[in-house]
């Protein structure tokens, strides 16, 4: 077929199933696996020169391995040093003996058995690290977990890679070449000291003092390129040079710089990699060893699954926590296609076990984004099995005497910033509190003979509440980061204590109707305070005066606020906040000559009988009031600014034309 029309269909079928994977809310990196099955040799045949892709796919992850030594930090590591490497390692080791046992039990070698367990062991820090953002729980505390121990895999490549050739043959490792290899890693252990203390940042600053971004580019390009390929002669991996080349730069200061010319070639690259991989799968062989295919679907889910939940149990963190990082961490990783190819080549593995590995990489890549929308429920489910596991005494020293000798205090879910500002303010207005988070650094920080009611554990679960003094308290102010957490957290403390005033905070006004539905009294939504805020200071930017800004403010939240708190009189919100975002918004009506209000007082319009507005502005020349006295004359000109619906004001508008 002509390249052009291959790369035209590529393109789109790729924008077909890319659109249609982000309505499913599926990585792009399955939906790009799938068009790589499709158009490839064993599906339509769109294209079949499989060399060209191979060659374009090569660079691909080139430059993903370059960009992720561009991110990483040796700071980074100290700072997380406790994740990363005790997590990450037993996570790792884990994994790699579950696997290399399973296999050996199906008659594989020793050497095959343990080259499948390093590709199992790896998961891909594209998709966990892509669900986290959109999430938003990238720096909640299992968000800080994954990516500490994704953090050593992607150092863990790097001996893998190296050993790999070691495997090859039948009769296990070659560990007479073991030597030669530590050999080079100390060789290139020197050239990465030598290169990112003096001759790298050298260059780059002579570059950068030119002003010329293609110098720059090129420079950049050229480094890991050369650095590539000076690993590549010393026996080593090209890809491994690749992310040598980005570590050295990644300590210089022109990180962020060299990051933003190489992100939009790294991501056209990369999906050409995972379309090649793609490409390579043959669905004929594979749905003729379906079984085989299920089998080792389930074998990878079980083990990562199993090995996440206990590398995050090892760190003392609690089950909510443990659980979501071994479902998120359960499919396979994009390095682990690189390893794989390697040991395809090398003859380490058959082509036959290759396509079942594909298979089973690409199912367990897809069933990511469902499996970690599925971790509050099993949670729950651990939690109504083990009920005695929500709580560790000995991780807080906590007391059920806490909640005997609090009474009318403040229960705090969540120490981040919000959390401990009502702390603080509670402690100056003197109201007792107590508080439940998560994070056991935290705890051990904060708790203290001065400020002792700190309560490590999962506020979702009846044994923390309780001990929280859940009967006691007078309040409750949710501000866990984690929002899949924050209904579980209301319904539970509703059944507990029926008339606890709970306040909750979220992120988007589109789910108030739905929290205060569960039991929340007061709600407070990021997204208003923020439109909030952004309104006032665009205001101050057209020279309003302070006094008609505050005004107008005021009058914003009692309409937007009266939405947020459930009604005194019937214990819930005066109208649905679907009505509210969808067909409330501020009106401004004008008084032409000659209208039927025209000379009218605004008591005579008798608006709030008739059409159900509670109050409104006024507006005479330049003039604005918020609170117009019922007397005040209408002429023309004038103005009423209202809060109501499309349909409503077009019925009030009726009294103000000609």
């Amino acid at each position: 077929m002509d390249l052009m029309l291959a790369a035209v269909i590529v393109i789109f079928v790729s924008i077909v199933f890319l659109y249609i994977g982000s309505l499913f809310r599926l990585p792009s990196i399955v939906s790009f696996l799938v068009i790589g099955m499709l158009i490839g040799p064993f599906g339509f045949g769109v294209i079949t020169d499989q060399s060209l892709i191979d060659t374009i796919g090569n660079i691909g992850i080139i430059l993903l391995l370059f960009t992720i030594g561009l991110e990483f930090s040796f700071e980074k590591l100290l700072h997380s040093w406790r994740i990363v490497i005790i997590g990450g390692l037993i996570q790792v080791i884990t994994t790699i003996v579950a696997i290399t046992f399973v296999t050996s039990y199906f008659k594989l070698p020793f050497n095959e058995a343990l080259f499948f367990g390093f590709i199992v062991s790896l998961s891909s820090t594209a998709i966990v690290m892509k669900i986290l953002q959109e999430r938003r729980e990238v720096d909640t505390l299992q968000g800080r977990t994954l990516l500490g121990i994704l953090i050593f895999q992607d150092l863990a490549i790097i001996p893998m890679i190296l050993i790999t050739p070691l495997l090859v043959g039948s009769h296990g490792p070659d560990m007479t070449g073991l030597p030669l290899q530590i050999g080079k890693v100390a060789g290139l252990l020197l050239v990465i000291i030598v290169f990112a203390k003096w001759i790298i940042p050298a260059l780059l600053f002579r570059v950068a003092r030119q002003k010329n971004r293609e110098l720059f580019f090129i420079t950049i390009a050229g480094t890991c390129m050369g650095i590539g390929w000076l690993t590549s002669e010393a026996g080593l991996s090209v890809t491994l040079g690749a992310f040598v080349a980005g570590l050295i730069i990644g300590e210089s200061d022109y990180n962020i710089d060299a990051l933003s010319h190489i992100i939009p070639f790294r991501d056209v690259f990369a999906a050409i990699f995972f379309l090649s991989i793609g490409m390579l799968l043959n669905t004929g062989s594979v749905l003729r060893d379906l079984n085989w295919v299920i089998l080792i679907v389930i074998i990878i889910l079980v083990v990562k699954i199993l090995t996440g939940v206990f590398s995050a149990a090892v760190l003392g963190m609690p089950a909510r926590v443990c659980i979501f990082t071994g479902l998120a961490l359960c499919q396979i990783g994009e390095f682990s296609f690189v390893l794989a190819k390697s040991g395809l080549d090398g003859k380490l593995i058959p082509d036959g076990v290759y396509q079942l590995f594909l298979a089973g990489a690409i199912i367990t890549m897809a069933l990511t984004p469902f499996a970690m929308n599925a971790s509050p429920r099993f949670v729950d489910l651990y939690y109504r099995l083990i009920p005695q596991r929500a709580f560790r005494p000995g991780d807080a020293d906590t007391d059920s005497a806490y909640g005997q000798v609090l009474s009318g205090h403040i229960i705090v879910a969540g120490y981040g910033a919000t959390g401990k500002s009502v702390a603080r303010a509670a402690e100056i207005t003197g109201i007792p509190y107590m508080v439940i988070e998560l994070n056991p650094e935290i705890i051990r920080k904060e708790k203290t003979s001065r400020h002792p009611h700190f309560i490590f554990g999962d506020a979702a679960q009846k044994e923390i509440l309780e001990h929280a003094g859940i009967y006691q308290a007078r309040s409750l102010v949710i501000v866990v980061s984690e929002q899949g957490a924050v209904p579980r957290i209301i319904r539970l403390a509703r059944q507990l204590s029926p008339h606890i005033h709970i306040v909750a905070r979220i992120r988007h006004i589109r789910h108030t109707q739905e929290i205060l539905d569960i039991g929340a009294d007061e709600v407070v939504s990021e997204e208003f305070e923020a439109a909030r805020e952004i309104f006032t200071r665009a205001l101050r930017k057209y020279h309003v005066p302070e006094p008609e800004i505050q005004k107008i403010v005021l009058r914003l939240q009692k309409w937007g606020y009266a939405k947020f708190i459930k009604s005194p009189e019937t214990g819930w919100t005066n109208s649905s906040i679907d009505t509210l975002l969808h067909s409330f918004r501020v009106h401004t009506i004008n008084a032409e000559p000659g209208s039927y209000c025209e000379g009218k007082t605004i008591a005579e319009l008798d608006l709030r009988n008739r059409f159900g507005i509670p109050d409104l502005g006024f507006r005479h020349g330049e003039k604005t009031v918020f609170e117009p006295d019922e007397s005040q004359k209408i002429s023309a000109g004038d103005a009423l600014i209202i809060f109501a619906s499309d349909e409503k004001v077009e019925e009030i508008s009726a009294m103000f034309r000609a």
